[in-house]
C-alpha cells in the first residue's frame, strides 16, 4: 500500500502543473477545488490504513500527505472569492510563483520526513520532539487550516441569499474539515504524540465533510459554471471508467478484508466477478441506459452543453450535396433532432416581401396549412430581426418582448411551442426556427441560444446559396432563349436581306432567264433557312450538330462564290488556290459563315467591293487556312482582336452583333478558328482554319 499512497500523492502532485494552462481565477478555483475533493479521501485512507499499520513508513507516507493536502487547500482558500465574483484572468507568472513554492516546501517536507522526522513508537503511539521536522510540519498545517478558515468566513460574508443557499454545504463540509485538522495537529502540537483512535475518528470527519462538499458540488451543479470537460473526452472513458471503479471497487473490498484479517471467499468472489460482468453488458447492449447517461453528461458536468464546432461540421456535412431547400431544411431538422431534447421542430421559411410559410413541421417534412404562415408584417417577425431569440419563459424580458407576446403566445401555444429563432446572415432574415418543450422537462438556456443562433446563420447562407443557384439557372434558362432568338433573327436577317436585293434587281433582269434561275434559288435558300428557324425553335437547342464531310476546299468555296455573285452582283469576287487541300467539315455551315462574311462586307461598302479569297495549308501542315481580304472600310479598333466575336458587339447602325459571334461558335464546332484584323494596305481581313481530312498533312 505505501507505493501505492505514494504513486497517488505524487500524480495529485504533479496535476498542479495543469493549472498552467488556466488563465482565469474561476477556473483555477474549479480546479483546486476538484484536487481537494480528490485529495480528501487519499488523506483519510492514509489516516485509516496508519490507524491499524503503526510503523516508520506509514508514518511518514501521512505527514507527507499532509503538506501535499494543505497546499491545495490553500490554494483553494485564495481563490474562493473568484468562485461567485468574476475577476480579471491572472497572469502565468502568479501561477508559476505558486507552483515554485508548493515545489520548494514538498521537497524540504519529503527530505526532512525521510532523513530528519526521528519519530519513536513507544505504547503503541507514535512521538516526536519540539522543534522536529514532524513539529513544523503540524505548525504548517495548522497555520494553513487557520488561514483557510479566515477565508471561508470572509467569502461566506459576501454571499447574497440565494448564494449562501448554494455554496452552504459546501462551506459547511470545508469548515468541518478545517476544525478536524486544527484539532489533530493543535493536539500533536501539544502532547508531541500521534493517537491512533484520532486518527480513525480524524478519517470519518474528513470523509463527512468531503460528501458534504461533494453534495453541494452534485446538487446545485458548482462546477458548470466553472470548467468545461468536452463531451468527447467523457464519452470516451465512460465504459473505461466504469470498468475501472468495478475494478478498484473490489481491490478495494479485497485490501480492507485483508487488512483486518478476513478472507473472501470463494462465493463473495465470483459473485463480485460475474455481477460486473453482467452490469457492464447491460450497459453496452442497452441503448436506453447509454441515453441517459449522454443526457445525463450533457446536462450536469460543465457551462457549454453543446460543443458547437461538432454540431457545426455535423450540419457542414449534412449540407454537402444539398442542391434544394427541402435537402438543406433537412440537414437542418436531422441536426437539430440529434443535438436538440424535443421532438417538436417546426421551420419557416420565406422572405420580407412574401411572407413566411411553414416548410418543416413533425407532421410533414415539406409543410402544412397555410393557417400557420406568418405575414411579413407580423409583431413576432419584426420582434426576430432585431433579436436573437423569441422565448416564452424569458427570465428578463424587454418591453418589445411583452408586445409581441401578447399577440404571439396564442399561435405558439396552438403549436406547442416555447422558442423562437431566426435562421438569418447578415440582417437576411431567411426563416425560422420553432420548438417545443424539451422532453427531459429541462428549460432552455444561453447555450441553446448560441446553439441555434451558429446553426441558423449556417443554413441561412446555404439556402441563400441555393436561391441564388436557382436565379442563376433561371437566368441561364433565359440567357439560351435570349441567344437561341438572336440565332433566329440572324438568319432571318440574313434571307430578308437577300430577298431585298432580289427585289431590288427584279425590276432589271426579271425577263433574263438566268435571273429567274437565280431568283427560284434564292427563294428556296429562303424556304430552307426557314426550315431551320422552325427546327430551332421546336427543338430549342442550344448547340449546332454539324454534317461533317470530306470535300476539296477550293472547289468548295468557288462554288459558294458562285452562288453568292448572283445574290451579290455589285461584289467583285477572286478565289485563289495554291493547291489542293481536302478538309473535313460541314458544306452547308462553311458556306453560312462565308455568307455571313460577304454580306458584312457588302453592307460597310455597297459599291466597288473586292473580296478576295486565298487557300494554304498552315506552316505545320495540320490546318487549312482560308485568308478573306476586302477593300472596305475596316474593322474598328475597339473592337479587334476578340471584341468584334463577343455577342452584340457591332459598328453598323442596324447590326445585331450576332453574325460573327454565330460565325466563330460554328467554327469552333467545326474544329477550327477564325481571327480578324486590318490588311496594312486597308481594308478587313479574317482568317479561318479548319481541320485537314484524316490521312492528309
Amino acid at each position: 500500500m505505501i507505493p501505492l499512497f505514494y504513486t497517488l500523492n505524487g500524480l495529485l502532485l504533479l496535476s498542479g502543473l495543469l493549472g498552467l494552462r488556466l488563465h482565469s481565477g474561476e477556473r483555477r478555483f474549479a480546479f483546486s477545488l476538484v484536487q481537494t475533493l480528490l485529495g480528501l479521501p487519499l488523506l483519510a485512507g492514509e489516516y485509516l490504513y496508519l490507524a491499524h499499520h503503526l510503523e516508520a513508513r506509514a508514518i511518514q507516507i501521512v505527514l507527507f500527505s499532509e503538506i501535499i493536502f494543505a497546499l491545495i487547500w490553500l490554494s483553494m482558500a485564495l481563490r474562493l472569492r473568484d468562485a461567485t465574483v468574476e475577476t480579471v484572468g491572472e497572469s502565468r507568472r502568479h501561477a508559476l510563483i505558486e507552483i515554485s513554492v508548493g515545489a520548494v516546501v514538498t521537497t524540504l517536507a519529503a527530505y526532512f520526513l525521510a532523513y530528519r522526522s526521528a519519530i519513536e513508537i513507544s505504547d503503541s503511539m507514535p512521538a516526536f520532539h519540539n522543534y522536529s521536522p514532524v513539529y513544523f510540519s503540524a505548525v504548517f498545517i495548522l497555520a494553513t487550516i487557520l488561514y483557510a478558515s479566515w477565508r471561508l468566513e470572509g467569502f461566506w460574508r459576501v454571499l447574497s441569499s440565494s448564494q449562501r443557499w448554494e455554496y452552504k454545504f459546501l462551506v459547511a463540509g470545508s469548515y468541518l474539515i478545517c476544525g478536524s485538522l486544527a484539532w489533530c495537529t493543535s493536539y500533536r502540537l501539544t502532547y508531541l504524540i500521534i493517537v491512533p483512535r484520532h486518527l480513525l475518528l480524524l478519517s470519518a470527519l474528513l470523509l463527512s465533510g468531503w460528501m458534504l462538499m461533494l453534495y453541494a458540488l452534485v446538487r446545485h451543479r458548482l462546477l458548470n459554471r466553472k470548467i468545461f470537460v468536452s463531451r468527447k473526452v467523457i464519452y470516451s472513458f465512460v465504459v473505461p471508467s466504469l470498468l475501472a471503479a468495478y475494478l478498484l471497487s473490489f481491490g478495494l473490498v479485497s485490501l480492507i478484508m485483508r487488512t483486518f484479517g478476513l478472507e473472501m471467499s470463494f462465493v463473495l468472489k465470483w459473485l463480485f466477478m460475474i455481477l460486473g460482468t453482467v452490469a457492464v453488458g447491460l450497459f453496452a447492449s442497452s441503448g436506453k441506459i447509454r441515453s441517459r447517461v449522454h443526457f445525463f453528461i450533457s446536462t450536469h458536468f460543465y457551462v457549454n452543453k453543446y460543443e458547437y464546432r461538432d454540431e457545426w461540421l455535423a450540419l457542414s456535412q449534412q449540407l454537402q450535396g444539398a442542391l434544394s431547400k427541402a435537402e438543406v431544411i433537412k440537414a437542418l431538422r436531422l441536426v437539430l433532432a440529434e443535438s436538440l431534447y424535443t421532438t417538436e421542430i417546426f421551420i419557416w421559411l420565406g422572405d420580407l416581401s412574401k411572407g413566411y410559410r411553414l416548410f418543416s413541421s413533425p407532421e410533414s417534412l415539406y409543410g402544412r396549412s397555410n393557417e400557420d404562415a406568418l405575414a411579413a408584417d407580423a409583431p413576432l417577425i419584426d420582434f426576430m430581426q432585431t433579436h436573437s431569440h423569441f422565448y416564452l419563459k424569458e427570465k428578463e424580458p424587454d418591453s418589445a418582448w411583452h408586445e409581441v407576446q401578447k399577440v404571439t403566445e396564442p399561435f405558439l401555444t396552438s403549436l406547442n411551442l416555447k422558442l423562437i429563432t431566426p435562421i438569418s446572415v447578415e440582417n437576411q432574415l431567411v426563416g425560422l426556427i420553432g420548438l417545443g418543450p424539451e422532453y427531459t422537462g429541462g428549460q432552455y438556456g444561453h447555450d441553446d441560444f448560441d446553439l441555434l443562433t451558429v446553426l441558423g446563420s449556417q443554413t441561412a447562407s446555404a439556402l441563400l446559396a441555393v436561391r441564388m443557384a436557382e436565379k442563376l439557372a433561371h437566368a441561364r434558362e433565359q440567357q439560351a432563349w435570349n441567344r437561341l432568338s438572336a440565332f433566329v433573327l440572324h438568319d432571318i436577317k440574313n434571307a430578308t436581306t437577300m430577298l431585298s436585293l432580289l427585289q431590288e434587281n427584279a425590276p432589271e433582269h426579271i425577263h433574263e432567264p438566268e435571273f429567274q434561275q437565280d431568283m427560284l434559288e434564292l427563294v428556296d435558300d429562303a424556304l430552307r433557312r426557314m426550315g431551320r428557324v422552325e427546327q430551332r425553335l421546336l427543338t430549342l437547342k442550344n448547340e449546332i450538330t454539324p454534317n461533317l464531310q470530306t470535300i476539296e476546299l477550293c472547289s468548295a468555296l468557288q462554288a459558294c462564290c458562285d452562288q453568292l455573285k448572283t445574290k451579290l452582283p455589285k461584289m467583285e469576287l477572286k478565289v485563289k488556290c495554291s493547291t489542293v487541300i481536302q478538309v473535313h467539315t460541314d458544306p452547308e455551315l462553311l458556306f453560312s459563315i462565308l455568307e455571313n462574311l460577304l454580306l458584312n462586307t457588302f453592307q460597310a461598302r455597297s459599291e466597288g467591293n473586292v473580296v478576295r479569297i486565298r487557300t494554304h495549308k498552315d506552316v505545320a501542315g495540320k490546318q487549312a487556312r482560308i485568308e478573306i481580304t476586302d477593300n472596305g472600310p475596316g474593322i474598328a479598333e475597339e473592337l479587334l482582336p476578340d471584341a468584334l466575336f463577343e455577342p452584340f458587339k457591332t459598328s453598323k447602325k442596324e447590326g445585331s452583333g450576332i453574325g460573327l459571334w454565330q460565325a466563330k461558335r460554328v467554327i469552333t464546332g467545326l474544329g477550327g478558328n477564325i481571327s480578324a484584323d486590318n490588311c496594312p494596305e486597308g481594308g478587313a481581313r479574317f482568317v479561318i482554319r479548319l481541320p485537314l481530312a484524316a490521312g492528309v498533312g
